[in-house]
């Protein structure tokens, strides 16, 4: 009995260090010899510490939570195969990963998914498409050749896609029956509430009231001249996090520069470049620009994940050294 005890007390250790864990992100940690691989970690942004989750001999790419935090999403595949042509979901309760399928098609985005369906873009050759697995794989609709082609609600219930090349935005259930057109309107990203879309249209930002397609709030970049995307909502709806092709992007080194603005007042406010970011309580968490570093007798791509104030830009690392950081994501609403 004392030993099924300590078993389940260990089990909820675990579950509550996702729980707590307000931001997921894929972690590779180089060895001087022999393979090293991205696994999964949380970073709990009360404390700043970060967590390993998954410890198994392959790839935990684009790492995505279910609405419950209950399973984590994420494509896998066999070492040297940069496609990652296989769909795994990781189970917190069990400490288990379990492979869902071998895709015949090219994953691009995983897009999230619940317990027991998980929507994704992906190639056909070259037809971009929208997929959904849920025990069999459809695919939806086709999509822009876009990476934000389409978004989930949070709570995954609802799509907005992008099925061509220019706006409008089609709304559609998990089943892919679609609903109404919100014009204007391309690369969507929904508010943590779900009540709010936030798009672009050319160099405007817009956000959009989710439940009538009207339009509550825009704000105009004129920062570069090259086109914003919209990354992330602030927990509050007041401030967004936008993206663009990075000053220094090259192909060895792809960045995005990005800045928060108030949609209230249009205040702009420079992040910096990145691979990724999300908004945090009290501030942005940023994957820096890769870079290339000594590892044992060659060379390997390393990145940081900075804790970053907008307004200072004070940057405090929060996963470092010898690794590569990348792919911070929400776990959960209680992180912005």
């Amino acid at each position: 009995m004392r030993k099924i005890r300590i078993l389940i007390l260990c089990s909820l250790i675990f579950i509550l260090q996702v729980h707590a864990a307000d931001v997921i992100f894929g972690r590779r940690v180089y060895a001087e010899q022999g393979r090293s691989y991205q696994q999964i970690w949380t970073l709990d942004l009360r404390t700043r510490k970060i967590t390993q989750l998954t410890n198994s001999e392959r790839r935990h790419g684009q790492p995505s939570c279910s609405p419950d935090e209950n399973r984590i999403w994420f494509f896998s595949g066999a070492f040297g195969d940069i496609d990652d042509r296989e769909l795994w979901w990781f189970d917190p309760h069990a400490r288990t990963e379990k492979l869902a399928v071998k895709l015949n098609v090219r994953p691009v985005t995983l897009i999230g998914g619940a317990a027991k369906e998980v929507f994704f873009t992906a190639l056909d050759g070259d037809k971009p498409g929208l997929y959904r697995w849920d025990g069999r794989l459809t695919k939806m609709t086709a999509i822009a050749e876009t990476l934000g082609a389409a978004a989930l609600s949070p709570d995954g219930r609802t799509l907005v896609v992008q099925t061509g090349k220019a706006a409008p935005l089609t709304m559609m259930d998990a089943t892919g029956r679609a609903g109404r057109k919100i014009e204007g309107c391309a690369e969507a990203v929904w508010s943590g509430d779900g009540r709010k879309i936030a798009c672009t249209a050319g160099a405007r930002v817009r956000v959009m009231d989710a439940a009538t397609g009207v339009e509550v709030a825009n704000a105009d970049f004129r920062l570069r001249s090259t086109p914003p995307y919209v990354q992330d909502f602030s927990s509050d709806g007041k401030r967004l996090l936008v993206g663009t092709v990075g000053a220094n992007h090259t192909t060895t080194s792809p960045q995005l520069d990005y800045w928060t603005v108030e949609l209230a007042t249009g205040k702009w406010d420079l992040v910096g470049p990145g691979q990724g970011a999300v908004f945090a309580a009290t501030g942005v968490i940023l994957a820096t620009p890769r870079d290339l570093a000594k590892v044992g007798k060659g060379h390997d791509w390393v990145s940081q994940l900075l804790m970053v104030d907008p307004g200072t830009h004070a940057q405090t690392p929060v996963a470092a050294g010898t690794a590569s950081n990348v792919e911070p994501k929400r776990c959960g609403q209680t992180a912005r």
